[in-house]
C-alpha cells in the first residue's frame, strides 16, 4: 500500500498556474468588469476530443527487490476520447497500457518464462490493456478564469477502471487512476501532451499475492497529441457597454411610450363609457401620478447598481403621496442568453430585488407591491432593454 501512496504522490505533482486579470471596458465613464470564469455552454457534440499518446511504464509489485529497476520497464501507449463539458471540467474513457514486466522467484508463477537468472529468479512479462473513465480539472480555469488561447495548462485527473491481461491466464484486476496532463497549445485544434500516470491494482495484476492480499501499482510516461472537434473553445457572454446618458434617455423614452399608452387606454374607456364630472373628479384624485419605472441591470446579474437605487427612492417618493394605490413589480431578461429555466428565475430574482429595496430601505408597504417573473423576453429592442424590471401601477 505505501508503493502506491508514493506513486500517487509523484503522479499529483502540479505546476504553477499564473493568475489571468479579467478585462475592463471603458467608455463613456461608465466601467464593467467581465466575469473571468462565466462562459456559455456549447451543444453536446461540442468539445469532444480525441488522444494517442506513448511512452514507458514501470510495474512496482512483488518481486521488485529481485533484479533490477530498468528491467522492469516497459512500452506504454494510450488512446483517449472525451468531452469538456465546461472549461474547468471533463470526462474522458482512456485504454491504456500495452506490455508489463517483473521479476518472481517462482518457475511456475504467472507471466514467468521459466529460464532462470544467475540469482535463480525468473522474468515476467506480459500483455495488458487499462480501460479507465477519468475526471479531468483543468487547474489554469478553475483558479484563473477561462482564456480561450492558453498556451501550457495543468490538468490532474482521477478515475477507476479495470486490467484485462491478454497472456494467459488472462488475469482482470479493478484500478484506481490518477495523474498530471501537462497540455501545450500547437493550433486551435491541435495539442501537444506530456502525461504522468499512476495507477494502483488489485495484488493479482502481477499474478503474485505474497501470501496476503497486497497491491500493485504502475507508473508511467506517455508523451502525444489531442486532437478537438468539431469545437474546442468556449464563447463568453457579450458584454455591452452603455453610458449612463444613453440609460437615462432610453429609460425616458420607455417611460414616455407607457404613458402615451396609458393615455391612449383612458380615452378609449372614457370613450366607451363617458363619465360624468364627479366621476372624473375621483379619478383625478385618486391617480397615483406615476408611469412604470424602469430599473436596468447587467448580464446574468441580479444585483441593483447604485444609479438604479437612486432611481428607486424616486420611484418610493412618488408612490409615497399616494398611500392606497398598489403597483406590480415585473422582472424581465434576456432571451439571448441563458436557459428558459435561468432567465425565468433570473427575472423573479430581479424583481424580488427591486421590491425588497422599496420595503426594507425606502419604506414601501409590502402589501402594496407584486412581484411577477417575466422570464427571457426579446421585445424592448436591444438586449440590454430586456433586462429589466418594470414597476407599473394597477390602479
Amino acid at each position: 500500500m505505501k508503493k502506491i501512496l508514493m506513486l500517487l504522490g509523484i503522479a499529483s505533482m502540479t505546476s504553477f498556474a499564473f493568475a489571468q486579470q479579467a478585462k475592463t471596458v471603458t467608455e463613456n465613464e461608465i466601467v464593467q468588469i467581465q466575469d473571468k470564469y462565466q462562459v456559455i455552454t456549447n451543444p453536446f457534440w461540442d468539445n469532444w476530443f480525441f488522444s494517442i499518446g506513448g511512452g514507458a511504464q514501470v510495474v512496482f509489485g512483488n518481486g521488485d527487490h529481485i533484479g533490477n529497476f530498468k528491467g522492469r520497464i516497459s512500452p506504454a501507449m494510450n488512446i483517449s476520447v472525451g468531452k469538456w463539458f465546461t472549461p474547468g471540467l471533463g470526462l474522458r474513457m482512456q485504454y491504456s497500457g500495452l506490455q508489463a514486466k517483473g521479476f518472481t522467484t517462482d518457475e511456475v508463477a504467472a507471466y514467468s518464462d521459466r529460464s532462470p537468472l544467475g540469482d535463480g529468479s525468473y522474468k515476467q512479462r506480459w500483455d495488458f490493456m487499462n480501460l479507465h473513465g477519468d475526471i479531468l480539472f483543468n487547474l489554469n480555469t478553475l483558479f484563473a478564469g477561462y482564456n480561450p488561447d492558453p498556451i501550457y495548462e495543468v490538468i490532474p485527473y482521477i478515475g477507476a477502471g479495470f486490467t484485462h491481461s491478454y497472456s494467459r491466464p488472462h488475469i482482470h484486476a479493478a484500478t484506481l487512476n490518477a495523474g498530471i496532463i501537462n497540455r501545450f497549445r500547437v493550433t486551435s485544434v491541435l495539442d501537444l501532451n506530456l502525461e504522468l500516470s499512476a495507477t494502483g491494482t488489485e495484488g493479482k495484476f502481477d499474478g503474485e499475492h505474497g501470501g496476503k492480499h497486497d497491491y500493485d501499482g504502475i507508473l508511467g510516461v506517455t508523451a502525444g497529441v489531442t486532437y478537438y472537434l468539431p469545437n474546442r473553445g468556449f464563447q463568453r457572454p457579450v458584454t455591452q457597454i452603455i453610458s449612463e446618458l444613453e440609460l437615462n434617455r432610453m429609460r425616458e423614452q420607455m417611460n414616455e411610450m407607457a404613458l402615451a399608452n396609458q393615455n391612449l387606454q383612458k380615452k378609449l374607456a372614457e370613450a366607451q363609457h363617458p363619465v360624468t364630472v364627479d366621476e372624473v373628479e375621483e379619478i383625478v384624485m385618486t391617480d397615483v401620478n406615476i408611469v412604470p419605472r424602469a430599473i436596468f441591470f447587467t448580464i446574468g446579474s441580479s444585483k441593483l447598481s447604485p444609479q438604479e437605487e437612486m432611481s428607486l427612492a424616486f420611484l418610493a417618493e412618488k408612490m409615497k403621496e399616494f398611500p392606497d394605490a398598489k403597483y406590480t413589480i415585473n422582472g424581465y431578461a434576456d432571451s439571448a442568453t441563458g436557459t428558459q429555466e435561468f432567465n425565468r428565475k433570473l427575472s423573479l430574482e430581479r424583481a424580488q430585488n427591486v421590491k425588497d429595496l422599496l420595503v426594507k430601505k425606502y419604506g414601501i408597504s409590502a402589501d402594496r407591491l407584486t412581484v411577477a417573473a417575466g422570464g427571457g423576453v426579446d421585445k424592448f429592442g436591444q438586449p440590454i432593454l430586456n433586462r429589466v424590471v418594470l414597476v407599473e401601477s394597477n390602479n
